[in-house]
């Protein structure tokens, strides 16, 4: 059978694309390597994302208002989200809602790896493994993450810059109790030297990992010196790791394919924030496709639109995560300037739905002379 589109990649990105195309009658097909994989991540969605995909409550299994940042000093900086919330999900139930629903719509899937895409009679050939017989369709996506085979197959440029997170998940106990409802991330270079520390809540354990940039640093050692300054003796009773993209790729469409989530790079610097912008590029990207199979609208509109709508927000997070990373003492700089009110207003206000917020002149003018000040303390 031929498919009007291959969604290459059941996460978020993916299951969104594919539930959209499929809602809008056009014939797609989901191709997923492994329906029962479980992406490391915190799990970590504002309440824009919860509120546009209309979410349903039971997939939100905590609604944290309560956050803190720690410095390589251990001075701790606390703060509350008086207008929102940190929605937690867990993604082996979150990522299996988005598949079900695109399938709900009208989408087909199938469990196989992707082993070639080739050109063939004006669209493509997709060869599975498990000897299942090949897929054809006109268009792909590819939301396969940031290995994303379909980029390699189809020539798109590379994903320049990766981290390497680990994430170790622990059942409640009488030493993780504080952090019931409470996020808390570390900057610290015994625990991160170019990235941080996360400890998230969930219903039933407590999410701790730390990431940093790809074949750079001793992965499983910065993790476990993370666990020893908590204090922590319980183990773990699930270890997980995997890339994170930290770049937008130099292009993610092309005339007939394009890429969306972690396998365009969609994942922002300093925070690593993935979810949102997975859900966010797969939506405007199935609709680019859309208007390209009926209208015949360039896919390149998709792009343009998702750079227009983003690109401030990549390239403040890029500056920050340049300027604060670099060393403990700038670090010890960043969670100072965590403790104004007006900071923290203005980082809630552009989390909860992704919009660069303006604040007054004065305000601008106030964070930009502690900024100075603490750069010129941490250098």
């Amino acid at each position: 059978m031929r498919y009007d589109v291959a969604v290459i990649g059941g996460g978020p990105s993916g299951a969104t694309a594919a539930a959209i195309l499929a809602k809008a009658g056009i014939s797609t097909i989901l191709i997923e390597r492994n329906l029962d994989n479980v992406k490391p991540c915190g799990g970590a969605i504002p309440l824009g994302l919860i509120e546009e995909f209309s979410i349903p409550e039971p997939l939100v299994e905590k609604k944290l208002s309560r956050m803190s940042v720690r410095s390589p000093k251990g001075r701790i900086i606390s703060m509350e989200m008086p207008n929102g919330y940190v929605g937690m999900v867990r993604r082996e139930r979150f990522d299996s809602y988005l598949r079900d629903k695109a399938v709900r719509l009208g989408a087909d899937i199938r469990e196989a790896l992707v082993k070639n895409i080739e050109s063939h009679d004006g669209g493509y050939r997709i060869t599975l493994s498990k000897g299942l017989p090949p897929v054809e369709a006109s268009y792909i996506i590819g939301a396969d993450g940031a290995n994303s085979r379909t980029a390699s197959e189809l020539h798109f440029p590379e994903n320049e810059l990766q981290v390497i997170a680990m994430q170790q998940r622990f059942s409640y106990c009488s030493e993780l109790k504080s952090y019931e409802d409470l996020v808390e991330i570390w900057f610290d270079a015994e625990v991160s030297p170019d990235f941080y520390g996360w400890i998230f809540p969930k219903t039933d354990h407590i999410a701790i990992g730390t990431g940093t940039e790809f074949r750079k640093h001793d992965l499983k050692a910065l993790q476990k010196r993370f666990i020893e300054k908590m204090g922590l003796t319980e183990k773990p009773y699930l270890d997980e790791a995997a890339k994170i993209p930290m770049k937008p790729r130099k292009s993610f469409t092309q005339e007939n394919a394009i890429l969306v989530g972690d396998a365009a790079g969609l994942v922002t610097p300093a925070n690593g924030e993935g979810i949102f912008f997975a859900m966010r590029s797969g939506k405007l990207g199935a609709e680019a496709m859309i208007e390209h199979i009926r209208h015949k609208k360039p896919l390149s509109a998709y792009e343009k639109n998702f750079r227009k709508l983003y690109a401030q927000i990549f390239f403040g997070l890029q500056v920050l995560q340049s300027v604060y990373y670099r060393n403990d003492r700038l670090r010890e700089s960043f969670v100072a300037i965590c403790q104004d009110r007006d900071v923290q207003q203005i980082t809630f206000d552009s989390y909860l739905y992704k919009k660069m917020v303006p604040a007054p002149w004065s305000v601008q003018m106030k964070i930009f002379m502690k900024n100075i000040y603490h750069m010129t303390k941490g250098n």
